[in-house]
C-alpha cells in the first residue's frame, strides 16, 4: 500500500529485510513487551508488526486522520494493535508509561513538522531504532530537515545523550539478502536504560561512538 507517496515503494520497513531482521533480533535480546512506531502511512510496517508478533502489543500513529483511519481498518483483526490519530510524541510517552521496554521505530519523518528530538525525549526505556537515518554509506538514504541531517547530531543534542549507538553493517553476511533495488534507508539503533553489551556483541551491527560535541 506504501507505494502511494513513498521513495522506496513501501512494504514493511521498505521491504528492506535487513532491518526486519534487526528489529526481530532486539525484540528478542531485550525481551521487549512491546513494539511502538511513529508515522503508520497505510500500514504495511504495522499490519506486519502485528502479524509477527500477535504477543506483543503494537501500537501506531499518524498526524493524517484518514492515514490513521485506513491503518486501524487494516490491522482490525488483530487484538494487540492499536493505531491513533495523535502527535508521535505523545504516543511514545503513552507507551513509555505503561511499558519497561518497548521496542521504538520512530519513522514519523514526513510534513513540515519534525517529530524525531521531543520521540526520543519521550523515551523512558527501551530499544530506539530511528529510521531514515544517516549511517554513512552512499547507498543508504537519510532524511534532512533545513540543515539538520537525521544522524548522530541528532543523538548528541538529547538531554541524556547515548555513549554509543549502532547501524547494521552493510557487508554483514545477512541470514536472507535484501532485494530492494529502490531507496533503502539507513536506521541508527540505541538502548535507553538498558546495557548495550548484546548490541556490542551483535555480528551484523557496528558500534559508533558518539561525539559529544556535535550539536545541531
Amino acid at each position: 500500500m506504501g507505494v502511494e507517496r513513498l521513495a522506496d515503494d513501501g512494504g514493511p520497513f521498505g521491504f528492506d529485510i535487513t532491518t526486519a531482521l534487526a528489529v526481530d533480533d532486539l525484540i528478542t535480546l531485550y525481551g521487549c513487551d512491546a513494539v511502538v512506531e511513529t508515522g503508520c502511512h497505510l500500514g504495511d510496517t504495522t499490519h506486519y508488526l502485528a502479524r509477527r508478533y500477535p504477543s506483543l502489543p503494537v501500537y501506531s500513529c499518524d498526524l493524517d486522520p484518514a492515514y490513521a483511519a485506513f491503518t486501524r481498518h487494516r490491522v482490525a483483526g488483530h487484538r494487540n494493535a492499536r493505531v491513533e490519530h495523535v502527535d508521535s510524541p505523545a504516543l511514545v510517552a503513552a507507551a513509555a508509561g505503561i511499558h519497561e521496554r518497548p521496542l521504538f521505530f520512530l519513522d514519523a519523518h514526513w510534513g513540515p513538522d519534525w517529530p524525531l528530538a521531543r520521540e526520543l525525549a519521550a523515551v523512558a526505556a527501551g530499544v530506539v531504532v530511528i529510521h531514515d537515518f544517516d549511517i554513512g554509506h552512499p547507498r543508504f538514504a537519510f532524511d534532512v530537515y533545513g540543515d539538520l541531517v537525521c544522524g548522530p547530531a541528532m543523538l548528541a543534542a538529547m538531554s541524556r545523550p547515548p555513549e554509543v549507538y549502532f547501524t547494521p553493517d552493510p557487508a554483514a553476511d545477512w541470514p536472507l539478502p535484501c532485494l530492494q533495488t529502490r531507496r533503502r534507508a539507513g536506521v541508527g539503533i540505541l538502548t535507553v536504560g538498558l546495557d548495550t553489551a548484546p548490541l556490542q556483541k551483535h555480528p551484523h551491527l557496528t558500534t559508533r561512538y558518539l561525539e559529544r560535541a556535535v550539536t545541531p
